[in-house]
């Protein structure tokens, strides 16, 4: 069923992407007079086409991309009444506004995206510190379990998600300035001295990389449901059950609880339990099931138990606009900078993830709900303009780099040259969707 949920949404995701990308293409080419012979999204066979007036549209097998068919000499011949309308007789800038039509599309549909995100509002929780590493990051600047973390450099982090985007961006401005509010209320400003690259490793995540965990809500080690048959059910634990503790150690939480549980695969866990304001002692072995001991209980928890520690972000249209791009811009240098680093190898080529990701990541995405799914909509489609933008051979980016030479030289790049480069630039696309590909057959494994 996980399977099936993922590719459903990896075919939303991307058939929306294509479509788009294709559409910028179109409309400007329409725009400006070039007659657009087919509109298709996918390749290879022909699921579905329809012709309205002087475009087919079709709907193909292979959703992984798609095309505008213009009428162009290079391709077939064109009959004197039309040749104004192909897409070759076109001045260089137009047939630049025609590429950069599509990544263009990719841009502000993602603009479009956060834009609405920001108007329904994000919920996210709050960037409250928990549990800080010796010698870390974290701990040299003074963080202190409780801290709630209000903004990086100057820009608000009411959310663990925004607290991350700002300090990866904040990142080119070494050092950091954190400031946050302790739990007595005590306003303190962090200065973060920044040691090693985080974005040449960014898979670590910002937890690892300074020195601590964001703090969750604590749920008291309370039983909801003991499955029949089970290690629990035979030691007698019953619903409602309180572990107060666990081979002499305290049990403050259910995190604490479920430690415990991980670390005793067919050992026995002496209980002291709280039941009906008595108390009394219980010992279970774990079963070690496929390498994860369980003892076949649930937690008991409060629907409310979030509440303190959620917050909403909501915008007027206006904040909501202006915010969207904002992010689309700050996402768009970063992913510049992943770029770079792989290219010059200061970050490894393992971040380069394929079609299995994103259909495993939009599966889990859409699984969440609504606002985490658009802003991974969001989110590829920055990094498929900013991809098509690349200036290599076969991209729009590669395109435009032709049509860069040729306002520079005055004359058309040379065919035979084009040809050389094209191929080059097919062997490029191909070894990286190898290592994509690769990744992603690594990350399954």
């Amino acid at each position: 069923m996980e399977f099936f949920n993922s590719l459903l949404y990896f075919l939303v995701t991307i058939g929306i992407l294509v479509t788009i990308h294709e559409f910028g293409h179109f409309w400007v080419a329409k725009k400006l007079g070039v007659k657009v012979l087919r509109f298709s999204v996918g390749f290879g066979k022909v699921l579905k086409s329809f012709k309205r007036g002087e475009t087919e549209y079709t709907l193909c097998a292979i959703p992984l991309g798609g095309y505008v068919k213009m009428l162009d000499e290079s391709e077939s011949d064109v009959a004197d009444s039309e040749k104004h309308r192909a897409f070759n007789h076109q001045s260089v800038y137009r047939r630049i506004a025609i590429v950069a039509a599509g990544p263009l599309a990719n841009f502000i549909l993602a603009i479009f995206l956060y834009t609405f995100i920001f108007i329904i509002g994000i919920n996210g929780i709050k960037p409250i510190v928990g549990e800080v590493s010796n010698n870390s990051i974290a701990e040299q600047s003074g963080f202190k379990t409780g801290d709630e973390l209000l903004s990086v450099n100057g820009e608000l982090t009411p959310t663990v998600s925004e607290f991350s985007i700002n300090f990866i961006q904040s990142l080119e401005s070494n050092p950091v300035y954190i400031e946050a509010i302790s739990e007595s209320s005590e306003l303190n400003n962090y200065l973060l001295n920044l040691s090693g690259d985080f974005l040449s490793n960014p898979e670590q995540g910002i937890e690892k990389y300074l020195g601590f965990k964001f703090a969750i809500p604590k749920i008291d080690a309370i039983i909801d449901q003991v499955a029949p048959n089970s290690p629990a059910s035979k030691a007698g634990i019953l619903s409602k059950d309180q572990i107060l503790q666990a081979n002499g150690n305290p049990i403050r939480s259910w995190i604490d609880f479920v430690k415990v549980i991980k670390n005793s695969a067919n050992k026995q866990i002496d209980l002291v339990i709280r039941r009906n304001n008595n108390i009394i002692n219980l010992s279970l072995t774990p079963k070690d099931e496929n390498g994860t001991p369980k003892i076949g209980v649930s937690v008991l928890v409060d629907p409310n138990y979030m509440d303190e520690w959620q917050v909403t972000v909501k915008k007027d249209l206006i904040d909501a606009f202006v915010s969207a791009n904002i992010k689309v811009y700050q996402l768009t240098l970063l992913n510049l900078k992943m770029i770079k680093k792989m290219i010059i190898g200061d970050a490894s080529i393992k971040q380069i993830s394929g079609p299995v990701s994103i259909a495993d990541y939009a599966g889990k995405s859409a699984d969440v709900g609504l606002v985490s799914f658009l802003s991974f909509l969001a989110l590829i489609s920055i990094g498929l303009g900013l991809l098509n933008l690349l200036p290599i051979p076969l991209l729009d980016g590669g395109h435009l780099f032709f049509y860069l030479i040729e306002i520079i030289k005055g004359s058309e790049v040379n065919q035979k040259l084009q040809q050389v480069l094209i191929k080059f630039g097919l062997f490029v696309i191909m070894s990286i969707t190898f290592v994509a590909l690769y990744n992603d057959i690594s990350r399954l494994l």
